[in-house]
């Protein structure tokens, strides 16, 4: 391992790690990268704004594979120069890493990208610059800017000022932002106070970044700007899953792009970097891991004509259905529709009462919770939602939760959408999509609709306390 320094067109440098492919004899050297004598391998980059050095486990495993390995701090984060804006830079100066890296003497002129959640955005927004050396991304569980982080359907989400305190400055201010208690507390006690206090009440100061946020609550051209305009035409290899927070960013980006190839485990955020089989309360066979890291150096391989393509990639999309095992389709499934009637009721609606955000994806509930139950069956593909609501209320919002129950067991949440109200046209039904989920329940279960008040993971409209009508003709579609 090498300390590297890349530089950028305005000057600012981007500095980070450095391993070298494990047969060149990397050693003590004159410079960054392979000993003497040693050929020319393609590099493997990754920018995070999380810490260059939380790469060090894929470095050497990449290093060991044949690859140059390259993770940098993003600008004004870790020792990198330069001031952190979110989303501003990443496109340029990932362009000029790319060109840098391509043009030393170590490197055979091939640059493939790395990364997850913020550095999975990364890939997308430096791809937009068709970097020439750029040979392939693998985005992970990406964030799609104004589309589920900061805002969500127009909601902006209350962990955008959690996750800038995260990153003010250079370090990882790691204790405050794990401190889940503390965020509660304070998203609790704002009250029906403005939203753009968040900041002030909860590190002391206004975060400009965030101020800019909330001028932009409706998708527009300021998100459109940090992501392609254009197709991406080189190999990608998109991941996710079926828990993933940033699932919806991960499938928007599919959606405009398209993907080589596209993976869908029963993962959650974190999960999707290690295929854990346990999270949030909820366990899933053995068979549902993958070996991640050896999947991208084969695929890698692959794209670059080192070898050949990944046996796991048997077709385009690649999608974990749970009680059955991996399944493979040349695009996302989404099945027959199959309606749950939703029936004509009053919903009171006191976003004040609201709890905080469950800590995991099981919640003991009353039967009372649920507007309607119907018996379960095989889903694969994204629900959807077909409400006709009626309101003396100018605004409100309301979270859709579509719920597994099994008996004696705590509710399974399945996935969620929120509406804001604010701007849709409630003279005909409003339609919700959640998430892509994929499994064959079990014979006693049966699926359940809670609909209420958003948690407090979403900014709530504490003046909307009152009734909601929800009419007859209202249902969910869920495809079989």
């Amino acid at each position: 391992m090498r300390f590297i320094d890349v530089p950028t067109r305005d000057g600012t440098v981007l500095r980070g790690l450095h391993y070298a492919p494990a047969d060149t004899g990397a050693g003590p050297g004159s410079g960054p990268g392979a000993g003497p004598g040693a050929g020319p391998a393609p590099v493997v980059l990754v920018l995070t704004p999380y810490g260059a050095d939380r790469y060090h486990p894929d470095g050497l495993f990449f290093a060991g594979r044949g690859y140059h390995f390259v993770t940098l701090d993003l600008r004004g984060r870790g020792d990198s120069d330069g001031v952190f804006r979110p989303f501003h830079h990443d496109a340029a100066d990932g362009h000029d890493a790319v060109a840098w890296l391509a043009g030393q003497a170590w490197s055979s002129g091939e640059v493939v990208t790395y990364g997850g959640s913020y550095s999975g955005f990364v890939q997308w927004a430096l791809a937009g610059t068709r970097p020439p050396a750029l040979r392939a991304l693998a985005p992970v569980a990406s964030v799609c800017p104004g589309v589920d982080f900061p805002m969500e359907a127009g909601l902006p989400l209350a962990y955008a000022v959690q996750w800038l305190a995260f990153n003010r400055g250079r370090r990882m201010n790691t204790g405050p932002w794990s401190d889940s208690a503390y965020w509660d507390g304070v998203h609790r006690d704002l009250g029906d106070r403005p939203f753009r206090d968040l900041d002030v009440a909860s590190v002391g100061e206004r975060l400009p970044d965030f101020q800019e946020w909330l001028d932009h609550p409706a998708y527009d051209d300021y998100w459109a700007s940090f992501v392609p305009s254009e197709p991406v035409t080189v190999p990608v290899l998109a991941i996710t899953g079926q828990y993933d927070d940033d699932q919806l960013g991960a499938l928007t980006y599919h959606g405009r792009h398209g993907a080589t190839h596209l993976v869908v485990g029963p993962w959650d955020h974190a999960a999707t970097r290690t295929a854990a089989t346990s999270f949030g309360g909820l366990d899933f066979p053995a068979d549902s891991a993958v070996d991640l890291r050896a999947l991208h150096a084969d695929w890698y391989d692959a794209v670059l004509g080192r070898g050949p393509a990944p046996g796991f990639l048997a077709d385009r999309v690649a999608y974990y259905h749970v009680g059955e095992g991996w399944r493979y389709a040349s695009a996302l499934p989404q099945g027959s529709p199959r309606r749950l009637p939703l029936p004509d009721t009053v919903l009171d609606l006191d976003p004040a009462l609201v709890g905080d955000e469950p800590d995991g994806f099981r919640e003991d509930l009353p039967d009372s919770a649920f507007v309607a139950t119907a018996p379960a069956h095989p889903v694969s593909g994204r629900p959807r939602a077909h409400l006709a609501l009626s309101s003396q209320l100018q605004d409100f919002d309301l979270l859709v939760s579509l719920y597994l129950l099994d008996e004696g067991e705590d509710a399974t949440l399945l996935g969620e959408a929120v509406l804001r109200s604010h701007g849709a046209d409630l003279t005909r039904p409003v339609e919700l999509t959640f998430p892509f989920l994929s499994r064959t329940p079990p014979p006693t279960a049966r699926f359940a609709v809670r609909i209420r008040a958003p948690h407090r993971r979403y900014r709530t409209n504490h003046a909307a306390t009152g009734q909601i009508r929800l009419s007859a003709g209202s249902y969910l579609e869920l495809p079989a």
